[in-house]
């Protein structure tokens, strides 16, 4: 009997430490000469709440599973290693594009990455990698720099891209500001004034901010999971369901909307200052039905 309760006890410990494993590549200190780590730890479900409080919840609204820290010192410089695995690439792009702006440079890393003096942030297949450093230098910049390339060479994925909705030729040049959204929070932490248009709906959106000589817009790809909840989105925009020859209309906040449908759960949605925004001009050329 005691021999049995040992076992079962070793068995959780076992399971439990399984659970928490490492099952992708940190960078260790062989990788960089003169590298120490300082500290390592992981986060997996709602332990996130331990590391971020009050911002877990956003990350486990897109799919978070498990997060990977490391601490690091090289030279003078000092660096904090953060690794998100998601639940898929789409939401770990979500993840980025709620936390990245006023990027110095854009995209050197994969196909999104944002680069700043204090912070490196790349999406990577299912990962959210974000390196920061506390003094903004060069070398803590380019420490970060580092550290992010080689968690990406170590964990390689197929490359995501955007959206169709990114390609059409006026929207191309607006990219870096394309946001991915799945959820109320999200909505909340991104694009709170247009939260009641999504109250009580399930979606899956992609947005562009477009700013051109005659108008601002704000360009949606917008997926329901029926037709009915697709049906309910056009009513709340105060749009008609019947209408869908993309004209816009004045709504009660002063802007205009109008709204372009690719798929009985699939729309293009567009906002904008100006009834010259003109939502066909934003219908990219691929296909989209996907």
């Amino acid at each position: 009997m005691i021999f049995m309760r040992k076992y079962l006890i070793l068995l959780v410990i076992i399971v439990t430490f399984a659970g928490k494993a490492q099952n992708i590549s940190l960078v260790s200190e062989a990788d960089i000469p003169g590298l120490t780590v300082t500290g390592s730890d992981i986060y997996a479900g709602v332990d996130l709440n331990d590391y971020l409080s009050g911002a877990a919840d956003l990350y486990l609204e897109y799919g978070f599973s498990k997060l990977f820290v490391n601490g690091y010192t090289l030279d003078k410089d000092k660096a904090t290693l953060e690794v998100y695995k998601m639940g898929d690439a789409a939401s770990a792009f979500g993840i980025y594009s709620l936390s990245v702006s006023r990027c110095k440079q854009w995209n050197l890393y994969g196909t999104f990455s944002c680069i700043t003096p204090y912070q490196v942030a790349a999406v990577s297949g299912n990962l959210f990698i974000y390196a920061s450093n506390p003094s903004g230098s060069k070398s803590g910049q380019a420490l970060c720099e580092q550290l992010v390339k080689i968690v990406m060479d170590k964990n390689q994925h197929e490359p995501w891209y955007a959206p169709p909705l990114a390609q059409s030729a006026k929207a191309a040049p607006f990219t870096n500001s394309l946001r991915y959204f799945k959820g109320p929070l999200a909505l909340r932490k991104g694009l709170p004034y247009w939260a009641h248009l999504f109250e009580d709906l399930t979606f899956e959106m992609f947005t562009i901010n477009i700013t051109l000589k005659d108008y601002t817009a704000i360009l949606a790809r917008i997926t329901f999971p029926d037709e009915s909840t697709l049906s309910s989105f056009i009513t709340k925009a105060g749009l008609n369901v019947m209408s869908t020859k993309g004209s816009p209309v004045l709504t009660n906040n002063g802007l205009y909307r109008s709204w372009y449908k690719i798929s009985s759960t699939k729309i293009i949605f567009l906002e904008s200052n100006s009834v010259t925004a003109n939502i066909k001009d934003f219908i990219p050329e691929a296909s989209d039905i996907k």
